[in-house]
């Protein structure tokens, strides 16, 4: 989970960050679930959800150039819906498919509360009245359990729940409907069993304050199975309209009687529509076409002859200027939208609060394609009465984005520019990070280690419109090599027996120092003689006393030093590697150092007399490397079972009869079940010999 601050992704131990230009193009972003707000000056008007986890929001400029503004990583999988989260703060809450909920601010995209509950959201709605509530509001959701649950929505604690007294159920889908007449809010809801459920949220503040049970206020079977979408026109308060994935419905809102209907056409289905005006709707479908309908003239005259309802669930139908509203019509159809998918798209629909008022269908398709339509403010058909075709006003693909972005400075200490004394930043030649203290140190072409915060320099390199972008970042200079750094290391990153304050580094000259990067003092200073340091490791914490708090070295001269912090000096240099080192093990309990190379040998070496114990090729070398992956094994029966009991070849012991030889490779006296009894004599004279 993202914790609060932490937005551009997980901790990790170590990371290339010179590469980081290169990462954008391999983020995937599979578009799940697209959100809208109302522009506001510190909003995104858009943002999308990933299958992956992260969230990225969008800026729409005012000529329809969108443009990744942020990526957030914070949840551990699929993001299933995104709300509004504050009235007052650029807030948005998110929802993952594993009960985990963020909440974000959409300005700096810092993640300011996480909480995981046992529940999946696919909705998730803002309700706050300040002369009805107190606190920061309510996150009401809906999703993969019975009815809506109440949420807290700074908390993100579990508050209460709307239940429903008859036939409760999952809620597909659902909206908030507020009465400028009676000044009066409910939320709408449509079960998957096709049930409407309304519930009066006016009178339900006392009732989950109290934690008393708070129960529906209507409901009536709507038949409206599959529901994807519910809206309810603001310009009448007469109209609901209900989207299904094979038709989409008009509902009077005063006795929830059938105005229309339009079934879906060529196997589209439909998943989501909004009410443009009083008698127009634009509905969508599941591969990105937006079909735009009018409606009789006369529904958007409803309800304009009386200031306020007596209430929201009247009984009889209101008429008005003589007409009906149980008259069940065909809309007409106006325009459309140009475009064919290449993959299942989401879309919504923005209305702009703020100039220039557009109004807009955006399309997320699951390739991580984004698309948009300007709508017109008075849509209308051709001249002879056929559908208008809507052209598609912007289109970009998130990977394209990042193409065009690849001449973006490859360098974190680009940004640095010249540092005190005229010296230049340099680049980059190794890295580490560290994540308890949120450092990144940085290793220079002209031997400079440079110190500084790691999310400030990742957000400065990753994010082009953050204002650290203006301004140079901490940093601290540690200077003592003289030729390029190779690599560095964290000793505490990978065991906690070592100083968080102490940090060692290679550089091509064979020379490793030991630092207080705190102090910037050089503690000592390691002479190898052996070509340029390729890689610093730490020894394992259970190796005998004399060994620990030492660093294991890789020279390009194929050796392997052992060097002791504690005291200072080089332990075992181990230089007799025929082939470069591919890989380095440990067997902790023997003091035995394991050295793999490209030609498929291996060299064991006692690291308390600094001698070559072993040298072995093939099958056993094989054996003898995947031993150290098991701790409960050991190289005793890794060799009988390679031999079968025949001690293999010993070149090392032939050649030199005072190497010592450990007791982790003599063989067992006694053969394998399976074994002949001729192997059994050639395995008693193997132990004669020993």
């Amino acid at each position: 989970m993202c914790t609060p601050g932490n937005y551009l992704g997980r901790n990790t131990t170590e990371v290339t960050w010179r590469e980081i230009p290169q990462i954008p193009p391999a983020l995937r972003h599979r578009i799940k679930c697209v959100r809208g707000f109302d522009r506001h000056e510190e909003y995104c008007p858009a943002n999308s959800s990933s299958r992956e986890g992260q969230i990225c929001l969008w800026n729409l400029s005012p000529d329809f150039k969108t443009l990744p503004r942020i990526f957030l990583f914070g949840h551990t999988s699929s993001v299933t819906s995104l709300g509004k989260a504050s009235e007052k703060q650029p807030y948005i809450v998110s929802a993952a498919e594993n009960g985990e909920m963020c909440l974000w601010n959409a300005t700096n995209g810092q993640c300011i509360e996480h909480a995981k509950l046992p529940f999946t959201h696919t909705a998730i709605y803002y309700y706050y009245r300040h002369f009805r509530m107190s606190g920061d509001g309510w996150l009401l959701c809906c999703g993969e359990y019975q009815d809506v649950l109440v949420i807290d929505a700074r908390s993100l604690q579990l508050l209460h729940a709307l239940v429903s007294s008859t036939t409760p159920d999952w809620i597909s889908s659902m909206c908030i409907v507020h009465s400028q007449r009676i000044q009066e809010d409910s939320l709408v809801g449509i079960s998957v069993t096709g049930d409407l459920k309304v519930w009066d949220l006016s009178s339900s503040v006392n009732g989950v304050q109290a934690r008393e049970n708070v129960f529906e206020a209507e409901s009536k079977s709507l038949q409206c199975f599959n529901c994807q979408a519910v809206c309810f026109c603001t310009y009448t308060e007469r109209l609901l309209l209900v989207v299904c994935s094979d038709c989409w419905k008009v509902f009077d809102y005063c006795d929830f009687s059938l105005l229309c209907f339009v079934n879906s056409s060529h196997g589209h289905q439909w998943t989501g529509g909004e009410v443009l005006a009083a008698n127009k709707i634009i509905i969508w479908t599941e591969n990105g076409h937006g079909y735009i309908y009018q409606l009789p003239v006369r529904w958007g005259q409803l309800g304009k002859p009386r200031e306020k309802f007596s209430s929201l669930f009247k009984a009889g139908i209101f008429t008005s200027h003589g007409y009906s509203s149980s008259e069940t019509v065909s809309p007409r159809l106006l325009c459309y939208t140009s475009n064919e998918a290449s993959s299942k798209a989401i879309l919504i629909f923005i209305n702009e609060r703020k100039e220039p008022f557009h109004k807009i269908l955006f399309c997320g398709e699951v390739s991580g394609t984004i698309s948009m339509w300007h709508i017109p403010d008075v849509p209308v058909a051709k001249r002879d009465g056929s559908p208008q075709e809507i052209q598609i006003a912007a289109t970009l693909s998130l990977q394209g984005t990042f193409e065009q972005n690849k001449t973006m400075t490859a360098e974190i200490t680009d940004q640095l520019g010249v540092l005190p004394n005229g010296i230049q930043a340099g680049l980059i030649t190794a890295s580490v990070y560290i994540p308890n203290i949120d450092n990144l140190v940085c290793g220079c072409e002209n031997g400079r280690i440079i110190i500084t915060l790691g999310l400030h320099a990742a957000r400065t390199q990753l994010l082009m419109e953050h204002s650290l972008l203006k301004a140079w970042l901490p940093h601290r200079i540690l200077v003592g090599h003289s030729a390029k750094v190779t690599c560095l290391l964290h000793p505490f990153n990978k065991s906690a027996t070592f100083d968080t304050s102490w940090l060692v580094s290679g550089d091509e000259s064979s020379n490793v120092i030991w630092w207080n990067m705190f102090k910037g003092e050089v503690l000592h200073k390691f002479v190898l003689h052996a070509g340029p340091v390729l890689n610093l490791s730490v020894c394992p914490e259970d190796c005998s006393p004399g060994i620990q708090q030492s660093i294991c070295c890789l020279a390009n001269d194929n050796s392997v030093a052992l060097l002791s912090l504690q005291y200072r000096t080089c332990l075992m240099h181990a230089r007799k590697h025929l082939s470069p080192v591919k890989i380095i093990k440990w067997r902790p309990a023997e003091d035995l150092l394991v050295v793999g190379c490209d030609d498929g040998a291996a060299y064991v070496w006692d690291v308390e007399t600094g001698t070559l114990d072993r040298h072995e090729t093939g099958d056993v070398a094989k054996a003898i490397i995947g031993s150290c992956d098991d701790a409960s094994s050991t190289f005793m029966n890794v060799m009988d079972s390679v031999s079968l009991g025949v001690r293999p070849f010993d070149p090392v012991k032939k050649k030199n009869t005072n190497y010592k030889q450990s007791g982790s490779f003599k063989f067992s006296t006694s053969p394998p079940a399976f074994q002949t009894t001729e192997n059994s004599k050639a395995s008693e004279k193997v132990t004669e010999i020993i």
